[in-house]
């Protein structure tokens, strides 16, 4: 299993002593005594700590420290340790209401199909809120707490002001898209959207099957890789057919939605990210990942470029996904006999992006400290120990808040600050991993972040909540 690693960090400062003053009234004063001591990575957070006073208010009166710090940048990029934490889903919208409202962020890009969230966006007027959060992201951030969120954006969008929703992910996300696409290919053709429906349920069926049926017996094995690439084989023409018909008859297709002529654009694209999503099944985790996010950043980018040319954007990910230099970071990989080893962690397209865009983006990781969360593939309820001494959760803690935001970019020269520039040790997922493993990732946080938040309890998600297709199915029973 891979999970992620843990560092710790030494930290050097000066402290003026008190000054002691030494003979007699009559006597002139002797120079004063001055000792040193240094300023300890506590000492450090407790001076230069912001408190945030509240996940969900919107009273952003303790947020506006972040406004020199965010208003000129074109990306801010919120990360999370683990996906399944309600926290986390609170206080990134808190976060995004703030950026859109008071410094003119115009962006939600989630780590999520692109197709999908361009479809549910454009189609937001028919849909519920949850509705739109179901079509548009990743099942493992479906909850009450992130439903807030899409209140908000479709809230927003008959503004002047309106917060746009997009995503940048290759990888499947919801069967919508496949039905989206079928119906408006048939409007031109009803037979060629009825074929694309059947063979793309397919296709993503039997990848599945095999991705289910080997799963952490995947790398490296030949039998795994002849079944994927067998599925490669079969549909990657039937995708690769498509879109060169798409490209024939744009003009035809451009026409069911006229206000938005670029929409058209997004088919092919979905069509091409469904090929990389097999091809990335064929390579091995570390490999696969990087692949995976090189698609993604090239669909940021172009997204960026061509639909939000001039928007400042934020971005909603894994930390994995949007630390600046992830290729530096050690995962600790535990094998079947119990044996841990430090292996490094793959090229994020938050290392590419940082590589671009630089001192015009913002890193923002997301850590805990203790509480509860939900495995990701089965939902089962964990336990969080407070994290262990020597972690950077424990070290953060030294602040006394409960959610604590250390910003790196504004106090690089602080006494005591070194210890961020030192190796330290943190708590995550890893790659494959279900829960969150204390001390796991080794990094040095400067290299990796522009701030960190940590929150100090969290718990589950809470994945009831009114409106969604489920309840919509239920009622027409």
């Amino acid at each position: 299993m891979l999970v992620k690693n843990h560092l710790f960090g030494k930290i050097a400062s000066v402290v003026m002593a008190a000054t002691l003053l030494v003979g007699t009234a009559s006597a002139a004063p002797a120079p004063a005594s001055v000792s040193t001591a240094p300023v300890t990575k506590e000492q450090w957070v407790k001076q230069n700590a912001h408190e945030i006073k509240s996940l969900n208010s919107d009273d952003f009166s303790d947020l506006a420290f972040l406004k020199p710090i965010l208003q000129n940048k074109k990306v801010v990029s919120l990360g999370e340790n683990f996906h399944r934490v309600a926290e986390y889903g609170e206080v990134k919208t808190r976060l995004i209401k703030y950026l859109h409202e008071e410094l003119g962020y115009d962006v939600i890009a989630f780590e999520s199909g692109m197709g999908d969230a361009a479809f549910a966006y454009e189609n937001r007027k028919n849909l519920t809120p949850a509705q739109m959060m179901e079509q548009s992201i990743f099942p493992i951030w479906f909850s009450k707490d992130n439903l807030e969120l899409f209140k908000y954006i479709k809230e927003q969008s008959t503004t002047d002001h309106p917060l746009y929703l997009a995503g940048y992910d290759m990888q499947f996300t919801s069967v919508y898209l496949t039905a989206y696409i079928a119906n408006w290919i048939g409007t031109v053709d009803q037979k060629r959207g009825q074929d694309f429906y059947q063979f793309d349920l397919k296709a993503v069926t039997e990848l599945y099957a095999q991705l289910n049926k080997y799963m952490l017996n995947a790398d490296n094995n030949p039998k795994y890789l002849a079944a994927v690439k067998k599925v490669q084989k079969k549909y990657e023409p039937k995708y690769l057919a498509l879109i060169t018909w798409v490209n024939k008859h744009k003009q035809e297709l451009a026409k069911k939605y006229p206000n938005n002529p670029q929409l058209v654009e997004f088919i092919n694209k979905a069509l091409a990210d469904r090929t990389r999503f097999i091809k990335a099944a064929t390579l091995n985790t570390r490999e696969s990942y990087s692949y995976r996010d090189q698609a993604m950043i090239n669909n940021l980018e172009w997204l960026m470029k061509t639909v939000y040319p001039g928007k400042k954007v934020i971005l909603w990910a894994h930390n994995d996904h949007l630390a600046k230099n992830t290729s530096k970071i050690d995962n600790a990989q535990t094998d079947k006999n119990g044996t841990t080893k430090w292996i490094k962690s793959f090229t994020s397209m938050g290392e590419l992006l940082h590589k671009k865009l630089q001192d015009d983006i913002y890193v923002l990781g997301l850590y805990m400290n203790q509480g509860q969360a939900t495995e990701i593939s089965t939902g089962k309820l964990f336990n969080i120990s407070p994290m262990p001494e020597g972690s950077l959760e424990h070290t953060l803690m030294s602040s006394g808040f409960a959610n604590t935001f250390v910003d790196f970019t504004t106090t690089k020269d602080s006494p005591g600050s070194e210890w961020l520039s030192s190796q330290v040790y943190a708590a995550e997922d890893g790659m494959i991993g279900e829960q969150v493993y204390p001390m796991s990732m080794r990094f040095v946080p400067r290299e990796q972040f522009d701030g960190i938040l940590l929150i100090d309890r969290v718990k589950a998600p809470n994945t009831e909540y009114e409106g969604g297709m489920m309840q919509q199915q239920n009622e027409k029973k």
